[in-house]
């Protein structure tokens, strides 16, 4: 009957998290003729969200506003509406303690909001990341302790988030999805909402399969980052350039997929699943140790990166302590305005703890903090330049004039390689 009802666009949507994952996947299933009922703790959000504003770079105002004129979208912050949704998505974020364990803080709630009104015919997929055996182990036995059982009266699946911001080759619509039902009707509902939405969908299984099949599409991506990071130091050494020994290895058409230097790596993804991965892997009692070895030497490179500024400083017979850097670019990458995680963050910070003085620009942060200062986004100028001992380009944003920057400031830190280009 559910499945009817999604098929014929007859079912109401919920999604509960409307962030980075939540707010996307809401939009789409509104435009594909869902009504949509957003949900979020966040009030601030909420408001704005409601009065169409978004807070995300690439998510348009235009069809959020679009949406909330049709009805086909409410925003609110009371969980208890999720009861009368027929799909219910969970995007709700899922960081790492302060000792790198998974904080289920959020998801919990959010499970517990939903078994609280949980009735027939409902179906939650959730989205977010988890370790492998969650979703059976943890969320499960908390959806079914009303009474109502899976595959039977309610349906459970796993289908995680594959979010890349500002990619302008894949997005929401065009990613495949993973879907893994508990029971295989859940699987079979679980399909028929995405398929709805013009989403491919590959099947998996079991949850626990798509759970780890999550961790292993970034851990993948952290390992190999730690590789080229580790090989750029190597390079520096022995003075050889790692932009031009990654072209010349991109050219094999087998076996090779180019990945780049960086200040470490950021975001809501990576850091995180692959810190994921090492916590499930040791408490399993196998340790993950190329994981890991990879995460330290991500997590270390905003230090070599402080260090290599401070080299490059004392060859001019100057001190840290003594210098104005402006850091151009702080978000974690290109052409977003997400600060999470952001390894420009963590070098700024460095350098203030060595007595230096920071200063920023950004076109999507207009304010930051650093340390117990708030920091206004500078005026990006030819003579804004001249008030800095050092100026680094640490994300190549889209709009930033790379002939410009050449022409005024000859002597800046290009840590991008876009101004050897």
């Amino acid at each position: 009957m559910l499945q009817r009802k999604i098929a014929e666009k007859a079912a109401r949507i919920g999604v509960v998290g409307l962030g980075y994952v939540g707010l996307p996947l809401a939009l789409l299933c509104g435009q594909k003729g869902f009504r949509v009922t957003g949900i979020d703790s966040n009030q601030s959000r909420v408001i704005s969200l409601q009065q169409g504003k978004s807070f995300i770079t690439g998510v348009s105002e235009e069809v959020l506003r679009s949406l909330l004129a049709q009805g086909r979208l409410w925003v609110t912050g009371n969980f208890a509406t999720v009861s009368r949704c027929d799909v219910i998505f969970v995007c709700v974020p899922t960081p790492l303690t302060a000792d790198a364990k998974p904080d289920y803080t959020h998801l919990f709630l959010a499970v517990e909001s939903i078994a609280a009104g949980l009735r027939r015919q409902q179906i939650v997929i959730i989205e977010s990341t988890i370790t492998p055996g969650t979703t059976m182990e943890k969320i499960l036995p908390r959806l079914e302790g009303g009474g109502l059982k899976v595959g039977q009266d309610f349906f459970l699946a796993f289908s995680p988030e594959r979010i890349d911001p500002a990619n302008k080759a894949y997005s929401l619509g065009n990613t495949p999805k993973l879907v893994a039902g508990v029971t295989p009707d859940c699987q079979r509902v679980c399909q028929e909402i995405y398929t709805q939405l013009g989403i491919k969908v590959v099947p998996v299984s079991t949850p626990t399969v798509a759970e780890m099949a999550k961790l292993l599409e970034n851990t993948y991506r952290d390992v190999n980052i730690a590789l080229v990071n580790e090989m750029a130091e190597v390079c520096h050494c022995i003075g050889i350039d790692i932009w031009e020994v990654i072209k010349a290895a991109a050219t094999k058409p087998f076996g090779f997929h180019p990945f780049y230097p960086g200040l470490g790596v950021g975001g809501h993804c990576i850091p995180k699943d692959s810190a994921y991965y090492i916590y499930l892997a040791r408490r399993k009692g196998r340790p993950a140790l190329l994981a890991e070895q990879a995460r330290k030497i991500n997590a270390d490179r905003p230090v070599k990166i402080m260090k290599r500024l401070q080299t490059i400083l004392v060859e001019q017979g100057k001190a840290l302590a003594d210098c104005q850097f402006l850091f151009l670019g702080v978000t974690y990458k290109k052409d977003v305005n997400d600060l999470r995680e952001s390894p420009t963050v963590k070098v700024m910070e460095l350098l203030v703890l060595e007595g230096a003085e920071v200063s920023f620009h950004d076109p999507y942060i207009k304010k930051l903090r650093i340390g117990n200062r708030l920091l206004a986004r500078i005026k990006l100028d030819e003579g804004a330049f001249a008030r800095y001992t050092c100026i680094v380009l640490t994300v190549p944003h889209s709009c930033y004039d790379v002939h410009w920057l050449k022409a005024v400031c000859p002597q800046i830190v290009d840590l991008t390689n876009v101004l050897a280009n």
